[in-house]
């Protein structure tokens, strides 16, 4: 018994010696012996890293150009693995040339392969770690959603977070004359984090302003971040759900629009917004005529409509709605201005006029008949701005208790144009929204602007000017987006009512059906309009020979238009289907002989043959429809000026000809659409051709997608116009941080493409230019263009490995470039050495604003001296992984011949607002010249507020 306990105990011993001696000797020898294989294993290593970066890269590059942001820790990994690949190969490559062995070669040296065999044993452990971090093998995505506009985040501004709710209090009596409005802003605000308060209710007259305050409202609750979420939508009195949801799904950054029913939308919403229990999420809706079924929009809430996962705040005329309807728990009203308030607000408008002799005693009485309702204060108030005095005297008889009817009346009286006034009812038959592409096509088919309407831009123009005669005469509210233009909800009523009476105009309701209009109502009718009023079913033939305008606009799939519906409509102008599904059109759509404008958006559409028979159309649009292949007998449509087939994924097919015969197109749009272009010397071609474009000799707009540049015809149409978005090359999107006239986006499959002749004219127009691959034998983006890039505002340019400066000026002569250029990114330059070399006039970059760089390998500064101006007019500066960058501001001239410094006092302070620096091992000063009175900081700084240091990177954001 005790010769085996001693046995066990000796074997122990000798197990526990061979493990801390013999196995760490052994280990030491193998560094020396298993060089040959550790070496091999770190080469597979490398190889198997380099695949998974490669892999993330094409996941990052994806994701770039669909303008998706990247997280930080997967930048950090591509750059671990950046520097482990050099260091493995460096140490290998020493591993190679080193004396590996003794006594004649017979075995190794240990005294060098120890070392070395250590090393690469270790940094084999370091590679594999780093390829079981790949984003890819963790099934991470690379980036991230941009924020979306109702998501609240932590405040950028260190400032903001000290502000005293004083302040706040007091910043909002000074920024707004209407006083009372503040006292319930304050009120609302309180309620708002009332844990017993779940619906809030603001209510009041049509025009005192409710949808104004929510306007505050909403952007004091972001600026105070009161909440985490907060989305807003108008509902108004035709409630349309889709519109609704697609409001409250935009601040909420969910996409839902190709969920094809108001139920499967309203699950969508329901599930983001319970799914975010945890935030503190307000939903804003605006101006209610009646009861809203929460659960049918998707707002979470119990069987007796009360809200379960946020707070609500709502508006309506009135305060049962809110109340009884709505279930809310605090209801704040908000009244007329009191005659101080509401004269203020009119002097605000009017101006020094108010001090005219012969006006002063007017302005009292006309301030007093608008009845202390803002929206008739500033209507009047412009129309009176700049009036003669019988002007203000008939205002003083007409205004007097009649109310906004007579003031909407009164300025569309007043409008000096027929044309403009039958904008106005446009705008009412599509309930007083409007967008401009849709008033163009309406107000063209109706003919409107023939005095104008040369070309369809020439129109264009004449239409903007309109809209805002409309918007002057306060009929349209007010609106820095020129695509879209509204009335104030107030006045759509009295503009249908108008509408009704000048055109005889009909308009659905829900629930009101054709049938209740009398056959003399049909008779005289020259406009309809039904805007999703639920019709069940259209009558098999509508005799309405005097219409001239028809909207019929339903989201029901199992709708359909009777194939006799369009006999008694000979005088039919403008004719638009939204949301409809076809089979095929009905036959009587060709009996149509005067429609100018067809508009099949939204449409679900599987055979439009029969549309070749209209052929007087102009303007035809099939905008986000299903259509999958346009016939040839779309060809016969030759007078055709406008065709939009953007946002037609599933179009893969036009037969081969049809575009060659719309000799008379001034616009084609085929944005996230049609790009199966075959090559001009395909025979027989099964698909349409670029070559078709040549002859569109009217061509002015062209929104185009060609994947392979193999295809590129020569003398493309594309030099000569006047708004384009052309992508060539296989890896564009059509997503775009801006929304400029001319964009350009080229992937260079070979230079000789830059060489044609509308290429070199499309340069020399384009506002914002992307472009990729640029091959060897251009060391300069300014030499691409040959009368320079006269337009351009936004550059950028990557993947380019022979780039070597943005400006090269071999002359004596000062260059002249990039005078409107206002934002410059470079990205994976390998050669890049700087941004300009040589002589650059003053005017040159004078309109830049920011300034990115991204693995731009040469470059060591980013300006010279001599660019100083430029540089002090920046105000966005970002550099990240330029290995060798010292410095942003060169502290010397670079070369002999460079400019100095411009010694002008103004050229002292500088304007930039953001900065970012980042993976800049070199970096070694900001900028320092003493001699001219501008110092940064420089390497002694390093550890100041602006500055952080670590052992992979410096940034300062």
């Amino acid at each position: 018994m005790a010769g085996a306990f001693a046995t066990s105990v000796a074997a122990n011993l000798v197990s526990k010696f061979c493990e801390y001696l013999i196995a760490p000797i052994g280990r030491q020898f193998g560094y020396v012996l298993c060089y040959k294989s550790y070496a091999e294993d770190l080469k597979n290593g490398v190889l198997e890293l380099g695949t998974a970066q490669e892999r993330v890269q094409h996941s990052i590059d994806e994701a770039m150009y669909d303008g998706k942001p990247i997280h930080i820790d997967v930048k950090n990994w591509l750059e671990s693995v950046d520097n482990m690949a050099k260091e493995a190969k460096s140490l290998l490559e020493h591993g190679e040339s080193a004396k590996n062995a003794c006594f004649r070669g017979w075995i190794p040296n240990p005294l060098v392969r120890h070392p070395i065999g250590r090393k690469v044993k270790k940094m084999s452990q370091v590679i594999q770690g780093l390829h079981e971090k790949s984003p890819n093998s963790n099934f991470q995505k690379v980036y991230y959603e941009n924020t979306p506009i109702g998501i609240i985040t932590a405040t950028t501004s260190a400032a903001r977070s000290i502000i005293k709710k004083e302040d706040v209090v007091e910043s909002r009596k000074k920024e707004d004359v209407m006083e009372s409005r503040t006292s319930i802003i304050e009120d609302v605000m309180k309620a708002m984090v009332d844990d017993k308060v779940g619906v809030i209710g603001v209510y009041g007259l049509g025009g005192v302003g409710k949808s104004k305050l929510l306007e505050d409202i909403e952007r004091h609750v972001k600026e105070e971040k009161r909440f985490d979420v907060v989305a807003a939508a108008n509902v108004s009195r035709n409630v349309d759900l889709k519109r609704i949801q697609g409001e409250i799904a935009y601040a909420l950054g969910l996409k839902i629009m190709n969920e094809e029913t108001a139920r499967g939308r309203a699950d969508l919403l329901r599930k983001r917004l319970e799914g975010n229990h945890k935030k503190n999420i307000l939903i804003i809706l605006d101006n209610l005529w009646k009861k809203l079924e929460l659960k049918e929009v998707g707002i979470p809430c119990g069987d007796d409509n009360k809200v379960t996962s946020c707070k609500l705040l709502l508006t309506s005329r009135y305060r049962d709605v809110l109340r009884n309807d709505m279930g809310s728990d605090q209801e704040f009203q908000v009244n007329e201005l009191k005659h101080g308030e509401a004269r203020r607000l009119f002097e605000r408008t009017v101006g020094d006029r108010v001090n005219d002799p012969e006006l002063k005693s007017l302005v009292d009485k006309v301030v007093k008949n608008c009845g202390g309702l803002p929206l008739l204060i500033l209507s009047v108030a412009k129309r009176l701005k700049h009036g003669h005095l019988a002007e203000w005297r008939n205002a003083l008889t007409n205004i007097e208790g009649s109310g906004v009817k007579s003031i909407v009346e009164l300025n569309y009286s007043d409008l000096k144009d027929e044309r403009i006034k039958s904008l106005f009812l446009i705008c009412a038959l599509d309930s007083g929204r409007i967008s401009m592409r849709y008033s163009l096509i309406y107000c063209l088919g109706l003919g409107l602007f023939k005095n104008f309407s040369k070309t369809i831009e020439n129109a264009r123009d004449r239409l903007i000017i309109d809209l805002h005669n409309l918007q002057d005469s306060s009929l349209l509210l007010d609106s820095d987006d020129m695509e879209q233009f509204r009335m104030h909800h107030i006045l759509v009523d009295v503009a249908i009512s108008i509408a009704s009476m000048e055109w005889n105009a009909l308009f659905g309701r829900k629930d009101y059906g054709f049938k209740e209009w009398s056959k003399d109502e049909l008779q005289r009718c020259t406009a309809m309009s039904f805007l999703y009023v639920g019709i069940d079913e259209l009558p098999q033939n509508l005799e309405c020979p005097n219409l001239r305008m028809l909207l019929l606009f339903e989201n029901n799939p199992s709708f359909k238009i009777p194939e006799s519906f369009f006999e008694s409509m000979e005088k039919l102008q403008v004719l638009d289907f939204t949301c409809l599904s076809f089979i095929s059109l009905p036959l009587s759509i060709e009996s149509l002989e005067n429609l100018k404008s067809l508009c099949l958006d939204h449409c679900h559409l599987e055979d439009v043959t029969v549309l070749g028979k209209l052929k007087g159309l102009h303007f035809l649009s099939f905008f986000k429809s299903t259509i999958a292949r346009l016939p040839k007998e779309i060809g016969e449509l030759t007078e055709l000026r406008f065709l939009d087939l953007r946002g037609c994924v599933r179009l893969k097919l036009i037969e081969p000809g049809v575009l060659g015969r719309l000799l008379n197109l001034e616009e084609l749009y085929m944005e996230d659409s049609f790009d199966q272009w075959e090559a001009e010397d395909e025979a027989p071609r099964s698909n349409a051709s670029l070559v078709e474009l040549k002859n569109m000799k009217k061509l002015s707009t062209l929104y185009i997608a060609i994947p392979h540049s193999a295809n590129l015809s020569r003398d493309l149409p594309f030099g000569k116009l006047n708004k384009h978005r052309i992508q060539i090359g296989d890896i564009w999107d059509w997503s775009g941080e801006y929304k400029e006239s001319r964009t350009l986006k080229l992937k260079l499959d070979s230079g000789n493409v830059l060489l044609e002749e509308w290429v070199q004219r499309c340069l020399r127009m384009t506002q914002d230019f992307h472009l990729v691959g640029l091959q060897d034998g251009n060391d300069s983006i300014h030499d691409l263009c040959i009368e320079g890039f006269q337009e351009l505002k936004h550059l950028h340019v990557q993947n380019s490995p022979s780039l070597n400066y943005v400006v090269h000026s071999t002359e004596s002569v000062q260059c002249t470039t990039f005078t409107r250029l206002q934002l410059l990114f470079l990205e994976n330059l390998n050669t890049l050495k700087k941004i300009c070399r040589g002589y650059l006039a003053p005017e040159s970059f004078g309109k830049l604003k920011i300034v990115k760089l991204d693995n731009c390998g040469e470059i060591k500064q980013l300006f010279p001296l001599s660019m100083m101006r430029i540089f002090l007019q920046l105000e966005e500066i970002e550099i990240c992984r330029c290995y060798l960058m010292q410095q942003i501001v060169s502290n010397t001239k670079v070369n002999e011949d460079e400019d100095e410094i411009d010694d002008d006092p103004k050229v002292k302070s500088c304007n930039l607002r953001r900065l970012t620096l980042q993976n800049l091992p070199k970096m070694r000063s900001f900028c320092k010249i003493v001699d001219y009175s501008i110092v940064f900081f420089d390497e002694q700084q390093v550890n100041g507020p602006l500055w952080k240091c670590g052992s992979t990177q410096n940034s300062i954001k």
